[in-house]
């Protein structure tokens, strides 16, 4: 797999700083990572732990841009895969929850969150499905699939150092 790679550990440990910055932003939440040895539809969910229930669905991208470069070179907008975005669609309307997207800028320790749906698994925002040429995964590569093309230009801007 190829979150057992170098590059997939560097990554994986980028999510877990996301996470971790993130519950010492908001103490009262806790994160419930899926199982990185098998490949899953989301990346975890955020539990208010006073309550002791599921808060939101999230899947977590970390990039090694800054804010600038998210505006200038990509138009202000998320890359991710169609597919991942209809199954994290799919488990919020299926355990009601939102289904959040939360971006980490590398250099900046930057996090950003963008609600996608609401607990019903209705989509909140408008975004664009191209089909385009990618890297494969982590370890590069090219695919070209469908990717969705999320505006960010709304997402609530976490300081996370």
């Amino acid at each position: 797999m190829n979150i057992n790679t170098p590059r997939g550990q560097s990554a994986l440990a980028y999510e877990h700083e996301c996470i971790e910055a993130f519950c010492n932003l908001y103490p009262d939440y806790r994160f419930l990572e899926t199982d990185k040895r098998e490949p899953a539809a989301i990346d975890g969910f955020f539990y208010l732990h006073k309550r002791n229930w599921v808060d939101c669905a999230v899947e977590v991208k970390t990039r090694d841009m800054t804010t600038e470069q998210l505006i200038c070179n990509f138009g202000n907008e998320w890359l991710v895969t169609h597919d991942k975005i209809l199954k994290g669609q799919r488990i919020s309307e299926l355990i009601r929850c939102p289904f959040i997207g939360m971006l980490y800028l590398i250099p900046e320790k930057k996090i950003l969150t963008i609600k996608l749906t609401d607990s019903r698994g209705k989509f909140l925002l408008d975004f664009d499905v191209r089909k385009t040429k990618t890297s494969a995964n982590i370890n590069g590569g090219e695919v070209v699939g469908e990717n969705a093309f999320i505006p960010m230009e709304k997402a609530k801007v976490h300081n996370g150092s």
